[in-house]
């Protein structure tokens, strides 16, 4: 009896550990951004949550675990969803989008609260953004540790940069905004893994935010419009069947240079018309 007493107790022990374990959360993803701009956080981080401390709460509370991928060797393999938090459980996909370009980089900030929270990561991306399926991505730079463990680097942050394959389309949507990815990141802790889920939007690098505006209705291109559309002073005066000598130079000057002046008493031999502006049309130089 005192025997089975002993292993009951033992059990419950263990039992308790490996439930503390498994809802304790040690790495979190406090910043991301993409090679083309954005800024954000991975899903389900609260921005009140402070990070000068390691205990499970509240330093803990936001870092996400993923369940699914605690026995896993392979960290993309199987990888499904995008974890669970402390504070909020099960995490929803969501809208928090950064930029990047095809094959482009996602540089994160990875803040390591206690001494499972370390490296390596293993970062991955799903096309569809549905958290269904994940590609492995190159991790150019990585956060320092081993199996998941340094104690040196708690409470501490950590450059964490991983490329997009060459070739990936992103083929998801969140709300009216298309071309969505999802990069997820996780540690080898055996409590966890530890990391988080970072929405991204693929964009050509060429064209960013630049949208031509839309043309009026039956409005022809500019070039055509100048070619065929004559200044109304031109067609004024050829209605009128008139042609002023070139030289004229301004409204008051009516007889051509050169010409010999008429007699006071005699009329002008011959007057520019003055009606339409025809005179202010010669001044350019122009003839019709």
């Amino acid at each position: 009896m005192h025997a089975s007493t002993t292993t009951l107790l033992s059990l419950t022990a263990l039992l308790l550990l490996t439930l503390s374990s498994s809802l304790s959360a040690h790495g979190v993803i406090v910043a991301a951004t993409g090679d083309l701009g954005g800024s954000g956080t991975a899903l389900a981080v609260d921005a009140a949550t402070p990070r000068d401390g390691t205990r499970r709460r509240p330093f803990q509370q936001d870092t996400t675990r993923f369940p699914d991928a605690a026995d896993s060797d392979s960290p993309s393999a199987g990888a499904s969803g995008c974890g669970e938090t402390l504070q909020n459980g099960d995490i929803d996909i969501a809208a928090s989008m950064q930029a990047v370009s095809p094959g482009g980089q996602v540089a994160m900030t990875l803040h390591q609260v206690n001494a499972d929270g370390a490296g390596p990561y293993a970062c991955m991306v799903d096309p569809t953004a549905t958290g269904e399926s994940f590609e492995p991505m190159l991790v150019s730079q990585n956060v320092p540790g081993e199996n998941g463990r340094e104690r040196g680097g708690q409470a501490s942050d950590f450059a964490l940069v991983a490329q997009m394959p060459e070739g990936m389309v992103c083929t998801g949507t969140a709300g009216v905004m298309t071309g969505v990815c999802m990069v997820r990141c996780q540690n080898p802790a055996r409590a966890g893994p530890f990391g988080g889920c970072v929405p991204v939007q693929m964009v050509a690098a060429a064209g960013v935010g630049a949208v031509d505006p839309p043309a009026a209705a039956g409005a022809a291109p500019p070039a055509a419009a100048a070619a065929v559309v004559a200044p109304p002073l031109a067609t004024a005066a050829t209605a009128a069947g008139v042609v002023a000598p070139p030289a004229l130079e301004a409204p008051g000057s009516l007889v051509a240079p050169g010409a010999s002046l008429a007699p006071a008493d005699e009329a002008p031999a011959t007057k520019a018309p003055t009606a339409g502006g025809v005179l202010s049309r010669f001044r350019t130089g122009q003839r019709i």
